[in-house]
């Protein structure tokens, strides 16, 4: 496998240890994923952590440099790394549900990366477009630089919630497409991922996107831009049934991934919301992505 000279880590973004909060602590390095421009894109602007007041949550916005930062677990004792996507509708990334709910895989010892991808959606694109370039970027950055950080380079998966569960399961079914012009010898580098984490994923039925109701989807397809491959790994879904993104997209991309015999599990909470929420019924959720790692063996 191809591998890239060591790169320096950028230096953090103002309000960074707000933004992590307990967090902050574990982060090790901020890396481009470019080395120049992204693709159609004219300059580098890092993005900004930003506090939405009417949410009150800190937000990544504006980026048009896109960059993953890197979060080293206190006791490492696991040599897989995940991926994380923020939802935020491909607009904004909401880090304060996102540092919520990584904070148990990397309190279980696994390496996290965060990937700030460009914001907002690109005009006259699909919405996931840029994003999925940076994605496909990110796991081939992160393998080629398995060895100098100490993780396994075929331990990488990804974990993504709403807009960001939309990238994982493109990132997941999708590896073998090329949606870019290669840029480097970076992109010698395979960009499959060994297992992925979609989380409330939105955008992936042919519903209309949102639906009136926990109803809508029901006799939905998945989009055709999600086309299980020889790549695709063992995923972990989970959803809400009151979601306006129906929980219908877990469910197809669970029937696709039976269908060809690879491994997956579904939990679909009862009257859970997008976010799925605080629901007695729905708590601790997140402890169960980490108990599927372990029982699959990552």
């Amino acid at each position: 496998m191809a591998s890239t000279p060591e790169v320096d880590s950028l230096e953090p973004l103002p309000n960074e240890a707000e933004t992590f909060g307990a967090l902050c602590t574990n982060v090790v390095g901020r890396y481009a994923l470019w080395p120049d421009v992204a693709p159609e894109e004219t300059g580098r602007d890092r993005g900004h952590y930003v506090f939405d007041e009417a949410r009150r949550v800190w937000r990544m916005r504006d980026v048009t440099g896109p960059e993953i930062v890197l979060l080293k677990p206190r006791e490492v004792r696991s040599n897989t790394l995940v991926l994380g996507v923020p939802g935020g509708g491909y607009s904004s990334q909401n880090m304060a549900s996102f540092c919520r709910n990584v904070r148990p895989i990397l309190e279980s010892g696994r390496w996290v990366a965060v990937l700030h991808h460009r914001l907002p959606r690109r005009k006259g694109r699909p919405i996931y477009a840029a994003a999925r370039e940076d994605g496909v970027r990110a796991v081939r950055f992160l393998r080629a630089q398995a060895s100098r950080f100490g993780y396994d380079p075929e331990r990488i998966g990804v974990v993504g919630f709403s807009a960001g569960g939309n990238l994982a399961a493109l990132l997941a079914t999708s590896s073998q497409d090329e949606v870019y012009r290669r840029v480097d010898a970076l992109d010698d580098v395979p960009s499959h991922v060994n297992f992925a984490v979609p989380v409330y994923p939105a955008y992936v039925l042919d519903d209309g996107a949102v639906g009136t109701n926990a109803n809508r989807g029901v006799d939905a397809k998945l989009l055709p831009h999600f086309k299980l491959d020889a790549r695709t790994p063992p995923m972990f879904l989970v959803h809400g049934d009151a979601d306006e993104f129906s929980a219908m997209a877990s469910v197809r991309l669970y029937e696709e991934l039976r269908r060809r015999k690879i491994p997956a599990q579904l939990f679909v909470y009862a009257r859970a919301a997008h976010g799925l929420g605080d629901r007695v019924n729905v708590r601790g959720w997140q402890d169960r992505i980490v108990d599927w790692l372990e029982t699959m063996g990552f």
